[in-house]
């Protein structure tokens, strides 16, 4: 399927940023310095099926990514399990990694996840 898709970064980056904005369901803008968790609130399900639609069409291998380190969990997200990392956060402290959708593209574009 990844002969169907042109490999222009512009086509990789309209291909993230429509994927983001069906697993989000908005409409406002998305750009490359926007993040995955602290803008757009994706964690736990809905950040891995954001990661599976950029993922598919190109087949990129994102095997090595830790989506813990970029946002909780669901169990965690939900239900507050967290409390030392959820007291950080409200005192305005970033707890996670970040994720943005330039990484993504970036990521897109060199075919695999690397985490260094």
């Amino acid at each position: 399927m990844a002969d169907d898709i042109a490999r222009s970064a512009d086509a990789i980056r309209a291909h993230v940023v429509s994927a983001l904005k069906r697993v989000t369901m908005r409409e406002d803008a998305i750009t490359e310095t926007t993040e995955l968790y602290y803008d757009l609130g994706l964690a736990g399900e809905d950040l891995g099926d954001a990661i599976d639609a950029i993922r598919e069409p190109f087949g990129t291998d994102f095997s090595l990514m830790d989506l813990r380190q970029y946002a909780p969990n669901e169990v965690a997200h939900n239900f507050g399990l967290n409390l030392f990392r959820e007291f950080r956060e409200w005192r305005g402290e970033r707890t996670y990694r970040s994720l943005t959708v330039g990484s993504l593209i970036t990521t897109v574009q060199i075919g695999s996840w690397n985490d260094r």
